[in-house]
């Protein structure tokens, strides 16, 4: 990678409800934002709902195997 290709990163950031419009805001100003979403929490879910914490499980396993293939052919 040279320090001059355009990257793209997935990160999560917690940020106060009132301070919200203002980050996505200033964060456009920024970088070109592709996606944009609220993630909601799911803690209670995932303790209390065994089918919950089957899919997570099952989506982390594919989001695993698609990284994998990906850095395998993605040359």
């Amino acid at each position: 990678m040279k320090p001059s290709d355009t990257i793209t990163i997935n990160t999560t950031f917690k940020v106060e409800a009132k301070e919200l419009s203002g980050f996505e805001w200033e964060l456009r100003q920024v970088v070109n934002v592709i996606d944009f979403k609220h993630v909601s929490d799911t803690s209670e879910l995932y303790i209390s709902d065994n089918t919950f914490k089957k899919l997570v499980k099952a989506k982390k396993e594919a989001t695993k195997q698609c990284e994998l293939y990906i850095n395998k052919h993605n040359k």
